[in-house]
């Protein structure tokens, strides 16, 4: 038995995935080889617990108990929350491979210790890891890096594992990321953001292993703009890195929703721009343009092959011409997404993520005294303020949105969909039954809003491929053109959805 007064330690980590062949690579680093003694090494079997209606994973705790060879650890961590990199984590000795719940007192498990939830435990997946460490000391700061390898395994499926794991122990967190750039300098380490308890839900069905949606962000009402961007940056993030591998196999959807969290982070960084200031915002964003124009061309494919091909091919498939047009239309999308997701594994693209990760928790804004108020402001403030500037842009126009001209609509659009994230990050902020109402109804005016200018953009970038398109058949191009006939319809019903928002009232009081 342990003390019940156990504290929770934060876990400050950056986890990487790498190819096993290339394990002997990363341990032939400079860095690795300043280890301030041999590596060691164990053999870890890890159970991870929960009930059959997966209690603890819908609250966001994983508990496992560790078998290291010579004990047992029982481990309670919660989930990404607050910061993508940073993670609560409950750790102490117990008496057997069973969890002992009276351990977990003061801990993210207590709040779910029901007698029905105590009674329902049982284990659901393991991990079989072989781990070596080594301990590092660099300026005056302590990192553990760990490299695993093993698989993750349920009663009847399993999956192999390969990660490197940097996680500081005292010191500095600039300098995990100057580790990291060390390490990833020579070898393709793919940033990771699914924890090894992920992995096995995925296993048994409980997380979806294709594209990843945005996930709800959860803000403290006292939370200052420091935390807070941390915060809707790191599911931003999180967003896009988790969707590479779906993505990579060629899934539309990963594709989109990739692109959904490249556009969901520039605008994280827009809303907090008077805070992280500096040259490398800039960069950064620049970056961040060309990765989402990288996407664009597969996803205009995408988007012609489900709204204009697939209908088509219900109603017209027989009409001589249409498989010609359907098949030069395949290969180019197919060749599309070999160059997206070329651009995707690349070393560009590898080193983007981890400056971002980087910028995110220590960049330069983090200490310009300067700053020191635009970061301790309080987050719920800033958000009203910001909320009220970019609904007054949407609202006021010099003319009705009918009359727009295409660039003008363009902007419109951009315009929307930023206020549409912008609402999401800060949603948690504003409660109460007439705040979440307002909050709906003025997101329902906003999508709609978006999707009819979406539609009209849409169309507008058929035309363009048609014009370029000079090797396609003409029954091809006629397809990519058709559809013209839903201007004014989409037009209609963009002034009518501009119409509604205007009238939502303000919901962040």
């Amino acid at each position: 038995m342990v003390e019940a007064s156990q504290s929770a330690a934060h876990e400050l980590e950056l986890k990487f995935e790498f190819d096993r062949a290339d394990a002997g690579l990363i341990e032939a680093q400079p860095a690795l080889a300043a280890s301030s003694a041999p590596p060691s090494e164990r053999r870890l079997i890890s159970v991870y617990f929960d009930t059959d209606d997966f209690a603890l994973r819908k609250a966001g705790v994983t508990l496992r108990v560790r078998d290291t060879g010579d004990r047992y650890v029982q481990t309670i961590k919660t989930a990404n929350g607050a910061e993508l990199f940073d993670r609560l984590e409950w750790e102490c000795e117990i008496a057997g491979r069973k969890p002992d719940l009276e351990a977990a007192r003061k801990t993210a498990l207590e709040p779910l210790q029901d007698r029905q939830i105590r009674d329902a435990l049982r284990p659901i997946f393991e991990t079989r890891i072989d781990r070596r460490v080594y301990r590092l000391g660099r300026n005056g700061t302590e990192i553990e890096v760990a490299l695993d390898w093993g698989e993750v395994a349920t009663a009847t499926r399993y999956r192999p594992v390969c990660e490197l794991e940097l996680e500081l122990k005292r010191g500095e967190p600039a300098e995990l990321f100057s580790l990291a750039r060390e390490l990833s300098a020579s070898v393709p380490l793919r940033l990771g953001v699914k924890t090894k308890a992920e992995r096995g839900y995925a296993l048994i069905g409980e997380d979806h292993d294709g594209a990843e949606r945005a996930a709800s962000i959860q803000l403290d009402a006292d939370m200052a703009c420091a935390e807070a961007f941390r915060a809707i940056a790191g599911s931003c993030l999180r967003q896009v890195v988790a969707n590479e591998p779906a993505m990579c196999a060629g899934d539309a959807e990963a594709l989109h929703q990739m692109r959904i969290g490249l556009r969901r982070l520039r605008a994280a960084i827009k809303a907090f721009a008077d805070m992280a200031v500096g040259p490398e915002q800039e960069r950064i964003k620049a970056e961040l343009r060309w990765v989402t124009g990288a996407l664009g061309p597969a996803r205009d494919l995408d988007v012609f092959a489900a709204e204009v091909l697939e209908p088509l091919g219900k109603t017209k498939g027989e009409e001589a011409g249409f498989a010609e047009a359907h098949r030069a239309f395949m290969v180019r999308r197919a060749e599309a997404h070999r160059s997206a997701a070329g651009s995707v594994r690349s070393d560009r693209f590898r080193g983007i993520l981890l400056d971002v990760a980087e910028w995110i928790e220590v960049g330069p804004w983090t200490v310009d005294p300067e700053l020191t108020r635009a970061r301790e402001r309080q987050a719920k403030e800033h958000a009203a303020v910001l909320l009220a500037r970019l609904r007054k842009q949407i609202r006021r126009q010099d003319e009705p949105v009918k009359e727009f001209k295409p660039r003008q609509r363009h902007k419109l659009r951009i315009r929307a969909k930023a206020l549409r994230y912008t609402i999401e990050f800060f949603a948690s902020l504003f409660p109460g039954e007439k705040n979440q109402s307002r909050r709906k109804e003025a997101l329902a005016a906003l999508k709609e809003l978006q999707d009819g200018l979406g539609a009209l953009n849409d169309l507008a970038t058929r035309e363009a491929l048609a014009a370029r398109s000079h090797d396609l058949s003409d029954h091809a191009a006629r397809l990519l053109r058709s559809g013209g006939d839903r201007v004014d319809r989409l037009l209609k019903r963009a002034q009518a959805a501009h119409d509604r928002f205007a009238k939502v009232k303000s919901f962040w009081k």
